[in-house]
């Protein structure tokens, strides 16, 4: 199997077509609060200290499942800092038959559109996966505390970092890899607690088609290998929907 044979899977709110333009989400007056009491809750329980000075600077949003927070090519001018919920990651292709591939997943405490600080354009879309609550800050506000202080500059330099990490390694993968090589890769790093994770406390449960997404194949890719693994006993599904590995992967598929 080539990692060229098999299309990427199609955005599912994209299927239209890819020249459709979701207008991004304007929060009601209902949904925008002053960083006070639900931001000071969250803000005894962060763990990057240095994103609570971050809070302190923006305000309070609530937005529905499947809402899209930032456009790929859109010139960026917030942070979102999330407080709760899961959102998705993901790059789409420009040609005439929408493709995807899922770039992160992220969950509470951690922060998107970080591209914004520098004025350019976002290099992916983001999505919500769930009822999601995040702190919106400007890009002006952010700049201003990052100049006061070295120890959240630090944080978004490490933040950075891990997404050139990220962002390589998914393009080593799509690259030099086959699709089994991408999935076996997914589920062992899903074994350790490293992936199908938003939030990094807990494994979450994946569709198909969103392993699809992650991974850079066809739902029916994913379908054939998983039914293979299941029936190897490589591989079981938890009550709870999560993929284990209960054995080591063959090498092949």
């Amino acid at each position: 199997m080539s990692a060229l044979s098999h299309s990427l899977s199609p955005a599912f709110i994209f299927r239209e077509s890819c020249s459709v333009r979701f207008p991004l989400p304007v929060p009601t007056v209902q949904q925008m609060q002053t960083p006070t009491q639900e931001t000071s809750k969250w803000l005894d329980q962060a763990a990057l200290p240095g994103l609570t000075l971050l809070a302190r600077q923006g305000q309070v949003r609530h937005y529905r499942k499947h809402m899209l927070l930032i456009q790929q090519g859109d010139t960026g001018h917030q942070l979102y800092l999330v407080m709760a919920g899961r959102l998705r990651e993901f790059a789409l292709s420009n040609d005439s038959r929408p493709r995807e591939i899922t770039l992160a997943l992220a969950g509470t405490g951690q922060l998107i559109g970080v591209s914004a600080l520098d004025g350019g354009a976002h290099c992916a879309s983001v999505i919500t996966l769930t009822s999601t609550v995040c702190c919106v800050i400007s890009r002006e506000s952010a700049l201003a505390v990052i100049q006061r202080s070295p120890e959240l500059a630090m944080e978004l330099l490490k933040l950075a970092l891990q997404r050139v990490r990220m962002a390589t390694e998914t393009t080593r993968l799509a690259l030099f890899s086959d699709a089994y090589s991408r999935l076996s890769a997914l589920l062992q790093r899903s074994g350790s607690g490293d992936a199908l994770t938003a939030n990094g406390d807990r494994r979450l449960p994946m569709t198909h088609a969103q392993i699809a997404q992650q991974i850079g194949c066809s739902r029916e890719m994913v379908s054939r290998i998983m039914k293979d693994l299941i029936t190897g006993g490589y591989v079981v599904r938890e009550p709870d929907k999560v993929y284990r590995v209960c054995k080591r992967l063959p090498e092949r598929w």
